[in-house]
């Protein structure tokens, strides 16, 4: 079957807003100092412009992915485009923390409007086979190419515009992306009428997923036996259960639960999952020992974690073809793969090392990435009816936000407890990485003990891979996308 004659244009759009939303995520982190001292805040309390983004965008992914199939993904995706670049010039206006806070929310939401629909109007675009599993790989290397250059975009625009401009430099991109989506997004006709919304469903949803992600979210800072955050998990996790006893009732829910009789399924958002917490997950962890080891600045960081970026900007392209010639299990076992040697070779960082020991780690996590992220999307849509391809891909989308989230938490227990049992005293200076605040002799043993807590983490991570590995070869079978494809 041929592409749409109007694919070009829709991959285009949905590309650009791709690297708008990815940069703004990884752009934010760089210009905290800045905006801290502007506007009179703590750092602590800034890191909610970073997680009260994360938290609504998480919210809203399966929702807005869903109701897309209802009322139409081009009107959901071009209201997101409307509310995130609104939402981004009131960013670069704010006066008060807690109004950059609260702009930073509407922007996730917004941000969630166009990410859940950005996958079902690409598999709309393409029908299944080389051309969709082409067209994901190029709207994964943009996401990850603008993963890669955020720190570098920020550093630039920080230290000659000012903090600011990283909100307004959203603007006119995100007026090119909706001039391009009002006059040329493409969504072929659905094939029968709007149907009910599931509000009730959409209300649990939200909430399910807001209360998990923000227990994930506090736990690293406030401790897993907190009172709010043990609150928090309690009550998301009875949100789950009420949330799948209202959609296994409603032919009209918000996520069809008849999906995850498909062993495929089940193993598409495992792999999603495990992806995310591989990746982004343990980044903090590594930038603390580039910046706060080493002493490398954010701009020379940035710069250092391009040896994972450009793999994935080369390689991803190229998935489209591979999967062609690979079978789905194969290709994402080949890349889980990659990620378990890679975090297997970074495990090997020791006290007296440079950044080139992470080097062919941070290359084979960037190679792994880019064999694994697009047949893990491409697969997601085409083992759902092209109806429910907004479900899915809200539902996939959510996994990465939460799987970042279980990652960082996880991954963050796992770090602090080594250096706690080793360092009890100092634990609170090197799980942050402030080696400023260490001198003479205790500086040797604290490098020792940081980097041996990195090796611990480094060898988990590697673990989760292996993970990846089986749930590729047991889960992801090839007879569950055929049906898929006869009825593309």
């Amino acid at each position: 079957m041929t592409r749409s004659p109007k694919a070009g244009p829709t991959l285009v759009i949905v590309c650009l807003a791709a690297v708008l939303l990815t940069l703004d995520i990884t752009i934010v982190n760089v210009a905290l100092p800045e905006i801290a001292a502007e506007l009179s805040a703590g750092l602590d309390g800034l890191q909610w412009a970073i997680n009260g983004y994360t938290l609504a965008f998480a919210a809203l992914l399966l929702t807005a992915g869903s109701v897309s199939d209802r009322v139409g993904r081009r009107a959901i995706f071009i209201t997101g485009v409307i509310v995130f670049t609104a939402a981004s010039a009131a960013c670069g206006t704010a006066w008060h923390p807690a109004a950059l806070v609260a702009f930073r929310i509407v922007q996730g939401m917004g941000g969630a409007m166009i990410m859940g629909t950005a996958m079902a109007l690409i598999a709309g675009a393409y029908p299944a086979g080389r051309a969709r599993q082409s067209a994901i790989g190029a709207f994964s290397a943009a996401g990850g190419a603008a993963a890669g250059l955020g720190p570098l975009v920020g550093g630039l625009l920080v230290d000659t515009l000012g903090w600011r401009w990283i909100f307004w430099i959203n603007v006119p991109v995100g007026l090119l992306v909706l001039a391009g989506a009002l006059l040329r997004l493409h969504e072929p006709a659905r094939r029968s009428a709007a149907g009910r919304i599931d509000i009730l469903g959409a209300v649990l949803a939200i909430a399910m997923l807001f209360t998990l992600n923000y227990a994930l979210i506090a736990a690293p800072g406030q401790g897993w036996g907190s009172a709010q955050t043990l609150t928090m998990l309690v009550a998301g996790l009875v949100l789950a259960a009420l949330f799948a006893v209202v959609q296994v009732r409603r032919s009209y829910a918000v996520l069809d639960v008849g999906l995850f009789r498909i062993p495929t399924f089940i193993g598409v958002m495992l792999l999603t999952f495990l992806a995310r917490i591989c990746s982004f997950g343990i980044l903090p962890y590594l930038i603390l020992w580039l910046q706060g080891m080493l002493g490398h600045s954010p701009l020379e960081t940035g710069l250092r974690l391009l040896a994972m970026t450009l793999p994935i900007l080369l390689i991803a392209p190229l998935a489209g073809r591979l999967g062609q010639r690979l079978p789905a299990s194969g290709l994402l076992a080949a890349g889980f793969a990659s990620i378990m040697v890679a975090f297997l070779l970074m495990a090997r960082v020791g006290p007296d090392g440079d950044w080139t020991v992470a080097l062919p780690g941070l290359v084979l996590l960037g190679v792994g990435g880019a064999l694994a992220f697009p047949p893990l999307m491409g697969v997601a849509l085409d083992v759902v009816p092209q109806e429910k391809a907004g479900m899915a891909s809200g539902l996939s989308n959510t996994f990465f936000p939460l799987g970042t989230a279980t990652g960082v938490a996880a991954f963050g227990a796992i770090f602090t407890a080594r250096i706690s049992a080793e360092l009890p005293a100092q634990a609170g200076q090197l799980a942050g990485g402030r080696f400023d605040q260490v001198s003479g002799p205790a500086l040797e043993t604290a490098r020792n003990v940081f980097t041996g807590a990195l090796s611990t983490t480094c060898l988990v991570a590697s673990a989760a891979g292996l993970a990846g590995v089986a749930i590729s070869l047991l889960l992801i079978r090839a007879r569950d996308l055929e049906p898929a494809r006869v009825a593309a």
